[in-house]
């Protein structure tokens, strides 16, 4: 539960620097707010943007 949390806070801080960039420049950012999202990800030491990728229904046993 605690990670579905912390994801859905790395989004909105994306979401919310997308938007920041847009207004101060006028343009529209469509791609940065993806691409800070996956940055935030990979700097987290506890994720990377691979554990998303993972079938969890294959496990290494």
């Amino acid at each position: 539960m605690k990670m579905k949390i912390k994801i859905i806070i790395y989004a909105i801080i994306a979401m919310a620097f997308q938007v920041l960039l847009g207004k101060l420049t006028g343009l529209g950012q469509g791609g940065i707010g993806m691409l800070t999202f996956i940055v935030i990800v990979e700097l987290d030491p506890n994720y990377s943007f691979t554990y998303f990728l993972k079938d969890p229904r294959k496990s290494d046993k």
